[in-house]
C-alpha cells in the first residue's frame, strides 16, 4: 500500500524514534549501514540518534516511523478501508464531502474506527504533498498538545484546515501557519488532530 507515517502517528505503542531504530537494528541482517541507506542519511546520524546525542526530527522522524511500520507490519493483514471525508484545496482548507458523496480508501495497518482520510488536490500543499496524496487522521486532541506540529484543525466557525499550530497572543488563541498562504492569527480551535499516515499518490 506504500503508506508513509508521520511524526503524529505512534503505531510503535509509545516508542520514540530512537526506540524504533534500536528495534530495527536488533533484527537479523540490519546494520547501521543498511539503516542509513534506507533512511537516506549518514551512518553518523544513526549513531548520534542511537546514543541520544541528537534527536531525529521532521522528515527523518517520518522516515523512521515509515520504515518501522514497513518492517514490523504483517504483510498478510486483510485490507481495510476508511472514510474519505473530503479534499484539501486552496489555502489548505478541507472541503468535506456530504455523507452521501463520501468514498472509501485503503486503510493503513492497525487503523482504528475513528480514522478518516482527506485527499490533497491542486498545489496548495507543495512541496510537502502533491495532488492525489492521502492524509489520514484520527485522534482529536486539545490544540495545546499540537503546538509546533502540522495538524488537521477545526476552528470555532467549523472550518477545517491543515496547518502548523502555533501559540497565539493569549491563552486559548492560536496562529495557524503554512508555507503557501498567510498566517491565520489568533483564532480559537475546537480540536487539532495529528496527521497519522501519509499515502503518496
Amino acid at each position: 500500500m506504500d503508506f508513509d507515517v508521520t511524526a503524529g502517528w505512534d503505531n510503535g505503542f509509545g516508542m520514540t524514534p530512537t526506540d524504533k531504530i534500536r528495534a530495527i537494528l536488533d533484527l537479523q541482517d540490519w546494520k547501521q549501514e543498511r539503516l542509513a541507506a534506507e533512511l537516506g542519511v549518514a551512518q553518523s546520524s544513526i549513531n548520534r540518534w542511537m546514543h541520544g546525542k541528537s534527536e531525529a526530527r521532521g522528515q527523518h522522524r517520518d522516515a523512521i516511523n515509515a520504515l518501522y511500520i514497513r518492517v514490523f507490519s504483517p504483510e498478510d493483514e486483510p485490507e481495510k478501508t476508511v472514510k474519505l471525508a473530503g479534499y484539501v484545496g486552496a489555502a489548505q482548507a478541507v472541503y468535506q464531502f456530504d455523507d452521501g458523496a463520501a468514498g472509501y480508501v485503503a486503510a493503513p495497518p492497525g487503523t482504528g474506527d475513528m480514522t478518516e482520510a482527506v485527499e490533497v488536490r491542486g498545489d496548495s500543499m507543495l512541496p510537502l504533498y502533491e495532488t492525489g496524496t492521502l492524509l489520514y487522521y484520527s485522534k482529536q486532541l486539545p490544540p495545546d498538545e499540537m503546538i509546533g506540529r502540522r495538524a488537521v484543525v477545526r476552528l470555532e466557525d467549523d472550518r477545517v484546515l491543515i496547518k502548523t499550530v502555533r501559540r497565539g497572543s493569549q491563552p486559548g488563541l492560536y496562529t495557524l501557519a503554512s508555507m503557501n498562504a498567510p498566517d491565520i492569527e489568533d483564532v480559537a480551535l475546537q480540536w487539532a488532530a495529528p496527521i497519522d499516515w501519509i499515502k503518496p499518490r
